[in-house]
């Protein structure tokens, strides 16, 4: 017999006890629904982010499964304060959002293939309308009195012998206990962005985008005439526009770097994908068509490409020796003797090595604080270049992904702080003596963004970091050095011909900035991911054609 009193249930890992709504009359299964992110894949064995209650027209209250394809997909619902709880699918206790009380701007949508997609549909061409519940985003929220509608009890039985404190938003990764080895090929990555797909985006097809066998990389003769051909060509800023577009959707977290520089073999397919698209949408940024390049015979596309095949690994490296060059130089990172840098590079690589997630945290928590981040963050995204905004002016690959690097609570973007810190643990274990033990990248990538999604969603427990991030994206050249990668030392000062130092950066400096101007402090240009070309290279051109 149900309780016909209120039901609390204490979760301790996120020191908060949540109300348990009753369960639905009916006997029926729940409805399954994903982020907008993460259409198209069976939720299978997912992660379960937690339960939507979406009101219905008779006056009742649907419950509906929330599931999150990669890890980290479900963050911007895990960080919305809610009071609520029920037993989900599992029959362990999760959170509960009342739809009517999210921003509107967060859609949902039924997952279309519930147990895996049919062999025969390709993924690329499948269209997802939005759920009719979106249109309940612009209701009203809730009173008092129907949210009290909601709460009655729970029958002891469902939730006698579940263990409630190892079911919250910090156990979807757990891996205190886990050896190397058990990441294996992991394939996952976390996807930051949260914004309503392009639901009919338009599939381009041309001769010109098919993928006929495997792509060889070539040599610095061939690159090399290749460049010269590019100078007197209307190929060169379309080309040097879609370098931006590509290397900064690593950076971002839109593709994980490290699965794709581990060669993982989804990770290869997904790249083809990727770089066609943003060749694509660099076509439309310039206002040029497939068919005008077409007609330039001196290089073609399936040239082109092959300059890229060592673009992410050669950006990669040059990150590192920004990195070598900030423990090198006096930036705060250690005492300038060889035994202190080497000291304080083993002691971080330790901490985020560690099975226990406070130490790793804890890494983080030190890591961005460091000078030798912020020249991460600025020579990754921040720093300007000639020619990336119309009329050759200058441009940032940081105005190119606006949402991604500044989300809604002002913080630098999860994805990019994940990416550099891979970066730097890369380099810290490049530094270490040889066969020193240490983390596959992809799965490092993995632990680093599971314990950021704590320190995201607790600004009481972890204020200094959310302080700077909060900074970083109002980042400019009087803030870093910077650090110039050929010589791993600072740039020199045009003044008075020296090299720079610590003293000659200035702090970073927040403004109000205005809401009805959407992109970033200091922005050239504004590309919001609304505005972005709606097109995407139809699937057969990485089946070698119709």
């Amino acid at each position: 017999m149900a309780m016909q009193v209120p039901l609390w249930l204490y979760f301790p890992k996120k020191n908060q006890a949540l109300q348990v709504i009753q369960l639905p009359t009916d006997n029926g299964p729940e409805c399954e629904m994903v982020p907008a992110i993460s259409l198209g894949f069976s939720n299978i064995s997912l992660p379960i982010v937690g339960i939507l209650a979406v009101p219905q027209g008779s006056g009742d209250t649907g419950f509906h499964t929330v599931y999150e394809r990669q890890l980290g997909d479900g963050d911007f619902l895990r960080v919305v304060v809610t009071k609520f709880c029920r037993p989900d699918v599992s029959g362990r206790p999760s959170e509960v959002w009342l739809l009517n009380t999210l921003d509107h701007t967060i859609q949902f949508h039924e997952a279309p293939f519930p147990y895996g997609p049919p062999p025969s549909a390709p993924l690329a061409t499948i269209e997802v309308a939005p759920i009719l519940h979106a249109l309940q985003l612009f209701a009203p929220a809730m009173i008092d009195q129907e949210l009290a509608s909601l709460m009655l009890s729970i029958t002891p039985s469902l939730v006698g012998d579940v263990d409630y404190s190892c079911y919250t938003n910090d156990s979807l990764m757990q891996f205190e206990t886990t050896q190397i080895e058990d990441f294996g090929t992991i394939n996952t990555f976390p996807s930051v962005n949260t914004f309503p797909p392009v639901v009919n985006p338009s599939i381009v097809f041309h001769q010109d985008l098919i993928w006929r066998g495997e792509d060889t990389p070539i040599d610095n003769v061939y690159r090399k005439a290749i460049n010269r051909a590019l100078n007197r060509s209307p190929w060169k800023r379309l080309l040097f526009v879609m370098k931006a577009i590509y290397v900064g959707s690593y950076w971002v977290g839109l593709q994980n770097p490290f699965d794709f520089l581990e060669k993982l073999p989804e990770a290869l397919e997904n790249d083809k994908c990727l770089l066609s698209n943003c060749f694509v949408m660099a076509v439309e940024m310039n206002h040029m068509t497939l068919q005008e390049l077409h007609e330039h015979p001196a290089i073609r596309w399936n040239v082109l490409r092959l300059t890229f095949a060592k673009y992410i690994k050669s950006q990669n490296i040059e990150m590192q020796k920004v990195i070598r060059g900030c423990i090198l130089s006096n930036t705060g990172f250690s005492g300038t003797e060889k035994d202190d840098q080497d000291a304080k590079v083993a002691y971080f690589f330790q901490l985020l090595s560690s099975d226990d997630r406070d130490e790793v945290q804890q890494a983080i928590l030190e890591i961005v604080q460091l000078h030798m981040f912020t020249e991460l963050v600025w020579v990754s995204v921040g720093q300007h270049s000639s020619g990336l905004a119309e009329g050759n002016s200058q441009g940032r690959i940081a105005d190119l992904f606006p949402e991604e690097i500044q989300g809604r609570d002002g913080l630098l973007g999860p994805g990019l702080v994940a990416t550099l810190l891979t970066v730097i643990y890369h380099t810290l274990h490049i530094w270490l003596p040889d066969k020193t033990p240490g983390r596959k990248l992809s799965a490092m990538n993995q632990i680093i963004m599971a314990s950021l999604g704590k320190m995201y969603t607790n600004e009481y427990q972890f204020p200094q970091f959310h302080e700077k991030m909060r900074k970083l994206p109002f980042i400019t050249i009087t803030n870093v050095l910077p650090i110039d990668p050929k010589t791993l030392e600072p740039k020199v000062s045009v003044n008075d011909n020296r090299l720079r130092n610590m003293s000659d950066i200035l702090p970073i400096m927040m403004y109000a900035t205005d809401s009805t101007c959407p992109g970033l402090p200091n922005a050239v240009f504004t590309s919001l991911h609304s505005e972005r070309a709606m097109q995407e290279v139809d699937v057969s051109c990485f089946q070698g054609g119709p």
